[in-house]
């Protein structure tokens, strides 16, 4: 008997089969290559990735409609309260010349006793009082840059308006002990101690802003925490706020610099000076004389390098400054 010969395959060959059984007739086989399966899974998983960014896409789009309906609600209410701030300090006003002119009514009648006009003085003044507290809690916030219903130079507009109202509001000139007079002492030394006096002369012009830029020596970018202001021929530079002298010295960035402390979390610095004529612990008044400017430190030209710290924070100084 003769030995079979040839070469028997031994190649496997993979398929994805899927067995029809029909109602009626024989069972039917559908095989799918491999190359096929690897096929069909790839475009399953890409079908599911494809959806489930879309569901992502979708979440994220839902998300900021929601939150741009609550941003949009905020704002109505500020503007509401607003506008009942606003009611309620015309409302406050209309009571204050009411008030006043009854006390002066008071005053020219011998009818009313002095202790009713006594009494209509102390409602009187504490309204008023109560009046500009109201108004200087909103403008204390401004002031520190934490509002965004007013910028601080129209805060400032405030606070000086309400000066000249308590002013108008007392019944004397002479006044120096009543709760009036000592608001307008309060509002005052506020007003004062507040940084806003361009503290050069002859010269508005910044030539360098608050902000990143190129170093002008080390030639690369950095912070400038102030701006430089002030021309040579005008060398006199002055406090730009009431408050308390508490660093002098010289170092190599400043040169020879003087920092003031002003309070309600105000501070300002003078760098680049070549001469200061205060000291640690003096007290100085807005525009008082305290340096000349130089071109000490780190510097290529006479100048003024002015700083303002808000809570120790570099701000920016035009923010504040009033150019006079």
């Amino acid at each position: 008997m003769k030995r079979m010969t040839g070469k028997i395959s031994t190649k496997r060959r993979n398929y994805l089969s899927f067995m029809l059984v029909p109602h009626h007739g024989g069972v039917k086989t559908i095989r799918i290559n491999n190359y096929r399966t690897k096929l069909l899974s790839f475009t399953a998983m890409m079908m599911i990735a494809l959806l489930t960014l879309t569901g992502y896409t979708l979440s994220v789009v839902k998300e900021n409609k929601t939150l741009k309906i609550q941003h949009q609600k905020e704002i109505e209410l500020i503007l509401e309260q607003k506008a009942r701030l606003e009611d309620y300090i015309a409302n406050q006003t209309n009571q204050l010349i009411e008030n006043a002119q009854l006390i002066t009514a008071a005053s020219t009648s011998k009818i009313i006793s002095e202790q009713a006009i006594q009494q209509y003085q102390n409602e009187y003044e504490n309204l008023v009082v109560s009046y500009v507290d109201n108004n200087m809690s909103t403008i204390k916030k401004v002031s520190r840059g934490g509002s965004k219903e007013m910028t601080f130079k129209e805060g400032l507009a405030e606070l000086r308006s309400l000066i000249e109202l308590v002013k108008s509001a007392k019944l004397s000139e002479d006044d120096t002990d009543s709760k009036i007079y000592k608001k307008e002492v309060e509002l005052t030394n506020f007003l004062d101690a507040l940084p806003t006096y361009w503290p050069v002369d002859n010269s508005t012009t910044v030539h360098s802003g608050f902000g990143r830029r190129l170093h002008p020596i080390y030639k690369y970018y950095r912070n400038h925490d102030g701006i430089d202001i002030g021309l040579k021929a005008y060398p006199n530079v002055y406090a730009a706020g009431s408050g308390k002298v508490v660093e002098t010295g010289r170092n190599s960035g400043y040169g020879n610099y003087v920092v003031i402390d002003h309070g309600y979390g105000f501070k300002s610095l003078y760098a680049h000076l070549s001469s200061y004529n205060v000291k640690v612990g003096d007290w100085v008044k807005k525009g008082q004389k305290i340096a000349k400017m130089g071109n000490t430190g780190t510097s290529t030209g006479t100048h003024l390098h002015f700083e303002i710290h808000v809570n120790g924070v570099p701000t920016n100084p035009i923010n504040y400054l009033e150019k006079r």
